[in-house]
């Protein structure tokens, strides 16, 4: 995870980039930034809980039922010459 200092850090700096800037499509990129760098640091603790509850889910293994096509005999055709995966 990325530390709060080094997120708010690079807040600074966007910020200061808006500041300077006479340009408004500079201006708006830099305050979108800034914007996402919060979303980052207000939701960067609940994806981690969110992660730490999905993952033990993910350890069980499901039921998982058997696959007729594997357990059948090949298809034959009339244009095929022989059980090779490269026959067409």
């Amino acid at each position: 995870m990325i530390s709060y200092d080094r997120i708010i850090s690079e807040m600074e700096r966007q910020l200061s980039v808006a500041k300077r800037t006479n340009d408004e499509r500079a201006m708006r990129e830099a305050l979108a930034a800034v914007r996402s760098l919060c979303e980052v640091a207000l939701n960067g603790d609940s994806s981690v809980r969110q992660e730490e509850k999905i993952a033990p889910k993910m350890l069980i293994a499901p039921d998982v039922q058997s696959i007729s096509s594997l357990e059948g005999k090949p298809l034959e055709e009339e244009d095929a010459n022989g059980g090779s995966l490269f026959d067409f």
